[in-house]
């Protein structure tokens, strides 16, 4: 097979409108763009045997020229992709696959048949323009500034996107030009490439909330690499649920968006022995706030969707009820236009930018740190003996201890979750089962006390607020009871995680 060229780019989405603001900011002000129209079409099978193998066959039309252009996976996080791609001239509007020869189009199977099954399945059209730039000593990239659309089965989607593909020198260099673009644009990383962009427009089915993914690192050479595997796994799971945040309606979107930062957060947590003191800093701050803003959205959502009818209905006065539910739907918009606001600023594609900066770069080699297993015991021992001191004590907490319990369960439920892989995944997943089963009591009683703060937001009537204090007080109880068994039934669970530090290596004597 051919030798892989590779291609590393950073792609990025631009706000609604920022467009025109790219060639006007910084390292772009004052440098001469050269603007082309492109137009491209995308080639599968109708079993659509390229997308299962992992590679993208594109005929693009630039001027008078095509090229073809054959792209396999590869190494992807973030919005940063890096993968071979292999270009050739065509004479014309046609594929000539002879090209590909020694590529691995040629060696799927059937390939000797494979032009009598392709056809296109999408189309681009976007004026691309691009700045060549030295953003450090020894490197060189290429800026470019897509605008126009994917069309795919009688559907569109915009192109408004940057691509900053390092054609000299590290990677790094291509987030230092993201990182000062952000500081004038409003921008992000974008993981989907526009192949899968397109695919995902051609489905019939609409996009759905995606929620957290396994990550294994098992295979972890140590704790600051499994920190930076889980990190980017966070990455992926915010990133592939904001479009829906923006566009639409249904509440999961926010609701996993939030997780997905949540859990972020937990994890730098977890893994501060791993990394250096304040890596975290360029971005924690920004991405606390962005979760912030999700997380009133999100206890709108539940509380007009899941808590005021039911409230409204035990009350009886509909009149009153119709009223509160409009204001309540009216908080709830308001709340939804902060979290979307949120995920197309500066400051939050900023943040994520130097993030997927973090998870990008390669891990440090390892001075002195001890062996991951006995890091994942040792934290997860620390965790455990926190939420068994809050337990032990729980017929006594007030409702704002119970918070605080209710806090140390979750981020004890995250911490098996990132490293149960490490051990037996039965127990692991009964001890997920288990914390989840506490955490989601302790929420029903502590969700009582914010919705009360959401009924008084409402200003309803006197009565109907006495009666709402009377309904929720009724509900905590019950979450009290439910966490309480809830709670006994964890303590009887094998803490998994048990076992004896290495020994540490021995040192010889000076000689």
């Amino acid at each position: 097979m051919a030798t892989e060229p590779r291609e590393t780019e950073l792609k990025l989405v631009l706000a609604p409108g920022e467009g025109a603001r790219v060639p006007l900011v910084a390292p772009l002000a004052g440098l001469e763009g050269h603007a082309s129209r492109f137009s491209a079409l995308y080639f599968d099978t109708p079993t659509r045997e390229l997308s299962r193998h992992g590679l993208g066959l594109r005929l693009r039309r630039e001027g008078r020229h095509w090229r073809a252009t054959l792209k396999a996976s590869g190494d992807s996080s973030g919005g940063l992709h890096q993968r071979p791609e292999w270009e050739y001239p065509m004479p014309g509007p046609q594929l000539d696959l002879s090209r590909f020869a020694g590529t691995p189009l040629a060696d799927l199977p059937g390939a000797d048949t494979l032009h009598e099954r392709l056809s296109p399945i999408l189309a681009t059209e976007f004026r691309r323009t691009r700045w060549q730039i030295e953003p450090q000593p020894g490197s060189r990239v290429e800026v470019a500034l897509d605008q126009g659309r994917i069309v795919a089965r009688g559907r569109e989607s915009p192109i408004e996107e940057v691509e900053i593909e390092v054609l000299e020198g590290p990677v790094s260099a291509a987030f230092d030009v993201a990182e000062t673009l952000a500081k004038g644009v409003a921008l992000r990383p974008e993981p989907a490439s526009k192949l899968a962009r397109g695919l995902t427009l051609a489905a019939t089915a609409r996009a759905r909330p995606v929620h957290a993914a396994r990550q294994s690192i098992a295979d972890a050479p140590d704790a600051r690499e499994a920190a930076r595997r889980i990190a980017a796994a966070c990455l992926a799971h915010a990133q592939a649920n904001e479009s829906g945040v923006l566009d639409s309606a249904d509440v999961e979107f926010v609701h996993q968006l939030r997780v997905a930062l949540r859990r972020l957060r937990s994890a730098m947590r977890l893994f501060r022995d791993a990394v250096q003191p304040g890596e975290d800093a360029a971005f924690a701050e920004d991405l606390r706030w962005a979760a912030g803003l999700l997380g009133r959205c999100r206890d709108w959502d539940v509380f007009v969707s899941e808590t005021l009818p039911p409230l409204v209905a035990a009350h009886g006065d509909a009149a009153a009820g119709k009223v509160l539910l409009a204001r309540g739907r009216a908080r709830q918009r308001e709340a939804r236009g902060a979290a979307r606001e949120a995920i197309v600023s500066p400051r939050y594609g900023l943040a994520m930018i130097r993030l997927a900066r973090w998870v990008s770069a390669p891990a440090e080699p390892p001075e002195g740190v001890e062996p991951l297993e006995d890091f994942a015991s040792r934290r997860l021992r620390k965790g455990a003996k926190r939420v068994a001191q809050g337990a032990a004590a729980f017929a006594t907490l007030d409702a704002p201890a119970r918070h605080r319990l209710r806090i140390l369960v979750k981020r004890q439920r995250y911490a098996v979750e990132f490293l149960g892989s490490l051990f037996k995944a039965r127990p692991a997943r009964r001890h997920v089962r288990a914390l989840s089963r506490v955490q989601d009591a302790l929420g029903l009683a502590n969700d009582c006390a914010n919705a009360l703060a959401h009924v008084r937001e409402l200003s309803p009537p006197p009565e109907f607020l006495e009666f709402a204090r009377g309904w929720f007080a009724a509900r905590e109880a019950a979450g009290v009871e439910a966490a309480a068994r809830a709670i006994a039934q964890a303590s009887g669970e094998r803490r998994f995680w048990r076992r004896k530090p290495a020994a540490a290596p021995e040192v010889p004597p000076p000689a």
